[in-house]
């Protein structure tokens, strides 16, 4: 090749990456709720890898060995792709109370919750976190959410109820399983606001690697006092898998998709676009975990179910309109 062929090459290149830019910039809530789409799929599916784990490890272990994952592999992509991205230290500090509420007592509460209420169901209560996220927001920040915003969060809660409500529109949980999932919800309220504050000012992936590790060194002392052994005497939900291996199979999907590649996209749409708007998508959860729980763990997909979903995505739509 010579060198104007060379030339034209690099100039394409630079044209191409000038296009992108410009496009993404012109597209970023495009974007942005794409992330969050992907966001909401890890995050619901992590309840059914999570009730499946559960066969073979007890709680504080499946969330102990899940966060240690995705810290070693987030602090390995930082040391090849991202070493050169300052960190701001004086930041520690409240980096070290977001790891404390997720996914410290976020995961803890919401694995317990999980031996005790059924995945779909779990999703629900979760689903919660914009109400309360929203009236948090509006009450102590003056959050700009205009009416059409507020009818569209209580719609697309009102979608979740269809998918995990039976024929009878009944819905029977366990009060100790209740307590902790709510007890989850209120660690992910704080955790998104705190996540609002600083995360235009962290590297996304930095964030991430540096609460994982945190919780992770949270969480040591009480691996050493409850972890059990594994207990492999079950069926299998992957027929291709034996026990051991459906168990770790889990803990990296848990690890890399939902403790990792989720928590960064977050990150990254909470700076474009705040933690109402974002903590929204959290309806979408139950409508993955139940379409996930169709396949996986033949869960009946009902019409009700359907009809949930679509009126998810429609409460969704509303939420994100900024006219009055």
């Amino acid at each position: 090749m010579d060198s104007n062929k060379k030339c034209d090459f690099v100039i394409n290149l630079i044209s191409i990456k000038l296009t992108v830019i410009k496009l993404f910039k012109q597209k970023t809530n495009v974007f942005v709720y794409i992330l969050l789409v992907f966001t909401m799929l890890f995050w619901g599916t992590s309840f059914i890898f999570t009730s499946i784990t559960l066969k073979s490890l007890d709680p504080v272990s499946i969330v102990f060995i899940r966060i240690l994952l995705s810290a070693v592999l987030l602090w390995m992509i930082i040391a090849v792709f991202f070493r050169k991205e300052k960190f701001p230290f004086a930041l520690l500090k409240w980096i070290a109370v977001l790891a404390f509420f997720q996914p410290f007592v976020y995961f803890l509460c919401e694995t317990f919750g999980l031996q005790r209420v059924s995945p779909v169901v779990t999703s629900l209560i979760i689903a919660t976190i914009p109400v309360f996220t929203a009236m948090v927001m509006r009450l102590f920040y003056g959050a700009r959410l205009t009416t059409i915003n507020f009818i569209g969060i209580f719609i697309s809660l009102a979608g979740v109820i269809f998918v995990i409500a039976g024929k009878n529109m009944q819905i029977e949980v366990d009060i100790l399983g209740l307590v902790l999932l709510f007890m989850a919800v209120f660690a992910a309220v704080v955790y998104g606001i705190l996540l609002n504050k600083i995360s235009s000012n962290v590297h996304p992936v930095w964030l991430v690697a540096t609460q994982n590790s945190i919780a992770a060194v949270l969480f040591i002392p009480l691996f050493l006092m409850v972890r059990k052994p594994p207990d492999f005497n079950h069926d299998v939900v992957f027929t291709f898998l034996t026990p051991q291996w459906e168990m770790w199979t889990c803990l990296l999907i848990l690890s890399v998709c939902c403790s990792s590649i989720a928590f960064i996209f977050y990150s990254i749409a909470v700076g474009k676009i705040g933690v109402a708007r974002c903590s929204v998508f959290s309806n979408l959860a139950p409508v993955f975990t139940a379409i996930t729980s169709f396949f996986l763990l033949d869960e009946h997909l009902a019409t009700l179910k359907i009809i949930g979903i679509a009126v998810v995505i429609f409460g969704l739509i509303l939420t994100q309109q900024k006219k009055k």
